[in-house]
Order: structure tokens, then sequence, then C-alpha cells
């Protein structure tokens, strides 16, 4: 039995180690490699890995597009591109050009791809922040020059694998022909050969195929498309940002509307009215409100009866000003997103010289405006 003070002794005790820091407190290789991959490094590089015609390019690009949207400076470097440039497509694109026996092939698919580590770390040393390594590093020992290569060189960078694993025989074949439609690797050739060809490239592949071991440092391994996803050494960044978007990643389509917020009440800019933002609809706006909800619902019927799926609702985000609220009231019957992020920052400014000159307020002069500019206020 232990009493209460003996007790409170213990717990403070027991608590201590997550409140104080112990300078002399031994530390686990695995939690000194953790912060070392937490803190936000001066670049981080995404290396692809996956076998052909499984969705690496298609990724890349959504990587690509998302950190760019992001505000963060990114580049992509596909090595087939770097390849095609050394070697003609007509030669580099065939099948045989991929087997582990051509040992002229496998020089120049070398020569390729560190021409693209090259340039990635040229990009990362001039203060890009992510580089999409696009390729298949395939085996381990690819992927362990490519370790090398980080880790001897001046600047140190993060390096994180991204392996694309695919085993859903339509997704495949879906990726094949998407190939070999747009892949200068297939141009001049028929539909029959190509399909041949590339099913040929992915078992030269498959014959040497290693897939990412922990051992190898920081990776996600998505299966199917995001099925399934696996996550290794991921800290910092990586899991706040990059990990939650490939999650998300899908080959789906679905309609996007952006639509303007119905008209207001009365003039937004009158100095006796209530902020746009408190502004409900007009009778104009109310007519434009139930317009827009039998063109979405038209619309999204559509959309699921060529799709052949069960119809979905239909997701609506909207600013918090009024207006815009209402504007969508007629469009779902789920609950609908109201975020201040989507609402309105600055219009902008119209004319040119008079605007600052004559105007004495802030207030928008909107019958001036309408005399001098008619086609602005009939599209307004």
């Amino acid at each position: 039995i232990v009493d209460g003070s003996a007790a409170m002794a213990l717990g403070e005790g027991y608590y201590a180690g997550a409140t104080t820091s112990d300078g002399d407190r031994a530390q686990s290789k695995r939690q000194l490699e953790r912060e070392r991959l937490t803190p936000d490094a001066r670049g981080v590089a995404l290396v692809m890995v996956g076998l052909p015609a499984r969705g690496k390019s298609f990724i890349s690009h959504k990587l690509e597009r998302f950190l760019l949207w992001k505000g963060l400076s990114t580049r992509m470097f596909n090595v087939g591109s770097y390849r095609r440039q050394g070697t003609d497509a007509e030669q580099s694109g065939r099948s045989d050009f991929f087997d582990k026996n051509n040992t002229t092939a496998l020089a120049a698919r070398e020569a390729a791809a560190s021409a693209a580590l090259k340039d990635m770390f040229e990009f990362l040393d001039g203060g890009g922040q992510f580089a999409i390594f696009d390729a298949t590093n395939s085996v381990v020992s690819r992927r362990a020059h490519i370790i090398q290569s980080f880790r001897s060189h001046v600047h140190k960078y993060n390096l994180v694998f991204v392996e694309v694993i695919c085993s859903d025989t339509e997704v495949v074949e879906a990726n094949m022909m998407n190939k070999i439609r747009h892949s200068p690797d297939f141009h001049h050739m028929s539909l029959e050969k190509a399909l041949e060809d590339i099913k040929k490239r992915i078992a030269n592949y498959e014959a040497v195929y290693e897939t990412v071991g922990d051992d190898e440092g920081s990776y996600i391994k998505l299966f199917n498309l995001s099925t399934k996803v696996l996550a290794n050494q991921c800290y910092g960044r990586i899991s706040r940002s990059i990990l939650p978007y490939l999650m998300g990643v899908h080959i789906g389509t679905r309609p996007i509307w952006l639509v303007r917020a119905g008209v207001g009440e009365g003039n937004p800019q009158s100095c006796d009215h209530p902020s746009a933002r408190l502004s409900g609809l007009s009778g104009e706006g109310l007519d434009f409100a139930q317009a827009l909800g039998k063109f979405v619902h038209a619309r999204a019927a559509q959309h699921w009866h060529a799709t052949g799926r069960e119809p979905e609702p239909t997701r609506v985000f909207t600013s918090t000003m009024a207006r815009a609220v209402a504007s969508a009231c007629h469009i779902s019957d789920g609950d609908a997103v109201h975020s201040s992020a989507l609402n309105a920052l600055d219009k902008g400014t119209i004319g040119i010289g008079w605007w600052d000159v004559e105007c004495r307020s802030d207030s928008l002069p909107w019958d001036e405006v309408s005399r001098r500019h008619p086609e602005f206020w009939e599209q307004f």
C-alpha cells in the first residue's frame, strides 16, 4: 500500500520524462532518425518506383500540380524524356531496349537517369523545394545509387521513395492503353503491335523488380491507386501534406462548376447599405438560385447516367456571405461547406485614370460605371 504523498511523488517521477529534458538520456537510433527527418529540409526529392503502366507519371503530374498550387517551387524530372533525347524513340521505346541482357541499352538508360538526377540536384540547389524523379527505379542497386548521391551531395535534402503497386488488371490495362495513345515511344505503331511491345517491356521489368524495403529509408507505397497506403519514416511536411494527398489520388472524373453568387439586394457599395457580406439575394438573385439548382441537377444526372454508377450527392462549397449561401440553397440536400477562405478579397479596379482622380470615396459610383463602361456593366 502506498500513501497519498508517496503516490504523488511516484506520479511526478513517472510523468517527468514527458515534461523535462535530460541531456544525459540516451536516445535510440530510431528516435534520432525521426528527429533528423522531422524538420523541414532545404528541399525534398520524391523518387517514384514501380513497374511500367502502374500510374507513376500520372501521380507525378498530380503531385507536381498540387505542390505548385500550394505555392511551392516544384519540378518533375521524367527519365523517359531524357532517354528519348539521347536515343531515338523508335529504338529506345522498343521492349528489347529494356532487356537486362542488352548492355548497350542499359548504359543509355543509366546515362539518361544520371542526366535527370544531375538536373534535379541543380534545381534543388537553386532553391527548388520539391523535385519529383519519375522513373521505374525498380531494383535495389539503382535506388542505392540514388541514396548515395543524396548522401554525398554538398547540400542535404530529404529523400522519399513513392512506390506505385498495382495488381488490378482493369487499371493496368487502362494505363497501358493510355500510355500507348500518348507516349512518343509508340507513335507510328498499330494498337496491336504497341500493346504486345509494352507487355514485353513490363515482363522485362518484372523479371528483375525489387520492392522498396524498410532499410532503404523513407517511403510511401500506394496499392491499386490508394486502395491501401503504407508509409515508413515519413514525418514533418511529408506526413502533413504529401501523404494525405496521395491517399486521395484517384483516376475518376467528375464535373466541377464554378459560380458567382447571385445578385444582392440594392447597391452593395451604397453608403446607407449594409456590408455586401450581409446582403441577401434580390428578386433577380432568387431566380438565379432556382435556375442554378435546376442546372446542376440536370447536369449531375447526365454525369451519373454516363458513368453507369449510382448517383451521389453533389458537394457544395460556398463563401460565408449570405447571398453566396442562398445562391446554393437549391443545389443539394446535403450539408454545404461554408468557408471564409472563399470570401472575395478584392474585386479589382475599373477603368483607366478616372477612378483615382475623380472618385472622392471608396464607394463605387454605379451610374458612372454603367455610363463609361457599358460592356463591363452588362457583364457585371
